[in-house]
């Protein structure tokens, strides 16, 4: 029988099976426990992250965790595998990401993954629709999905019910905190050049309207 999924209040995504006595906890991107278990939990058992994304900080990775790598460009294969065989990242490498990213990752090779690039292009072609990348002199198309609508997806593919807790972009509420870690408010999004969160939006609120995903929080709840 497929688990339950909850997302709750992303990038922390709570993974219920009845098989297992502990639910799974995946934490996206950076998403810390220290300092916020007593909200957050205090264990993670999977970190889904892309290069940019993944904690700086040793003490965010567990022994036994499971390191699931999103990637989205060449040079996060070269960062994925100097990460997996413990070796230094060229300089040049470095250059190719837009913040800095983790040097060494403490954990051993059998406990990295890689997310299934289907799912990012299902998400972003067959699903969000998104145009497929252009090159341009100048500027990027927003076709690139968020961590949480792709993990959104990828629970709709594992489990036969998914639920969302504080999840979701309310733009007209600039000064709404982002996250709960960091002091992003929801405005910064505005100003981001990747993502269309006002497509994922509308494409979250139909998952719920139909069914398919339950609103636990009223987190998605725009209305364009």
């Amino acid at each position: 029988m497929p688990p339950k999924h909850e997302l709750i209040g992303c990038p922390t995504l709570c993974h219920t099976d009845p098989n297992l006595a502990e639910p799974l906890q995946r934490r996206l991107n950076s998403a810390p426990v220290e300092g916020y278990s007593e909200h957050v939990g205090n264990k993670t058992t999977i970190r889904m992250t892309y290069p940019e994304g993944a904690p700086l900080s040793d003490l965010e990775y567990y022994s036994n965790d499971l390191f699931v790598a999103v990637l989205f460009k060449s040079v996060d294969f070269s960062w994925l595998q100097a990460m997996v065989k413990n070796e230094t990242l060229p300089f040049w490498v470095r250059l190719f990401f837009w913040k800095q990213v983790a040097e060494k990752i403490p954990l051993q090779p059998k406990h990295f993954r890689i997310l299934n690039p289907v799912i990012i292009k299902e998400t972003a072609f067959d699903i969000l629709q998104y145009s497929e990348p252009q090159s341009r002199f100048w500027g990027r198309d927003k076709n690139v999905p968020t961590i949480g609508v792709i993990a959104v997806i990828l629970a709709t593919h594992l489990c036969d019910e998914v639920s969302l807790a504080g999840f979701g972009y309310d733009l007209n509420q600039p000064k709404t905190p982002l996250h709960y870690f960091d002091n992003l408010c929801m405005a910064a999004m505005n100003f981001q050049t990747m993502h269309n969160v006002t497509t994922e939006t509308r494409f979250l609120v139909r998952l719920v309207k139909e069914g398919v995903v339950e609103d636990l929080s009223g987190g998605i709840h725009c209305e364009f």
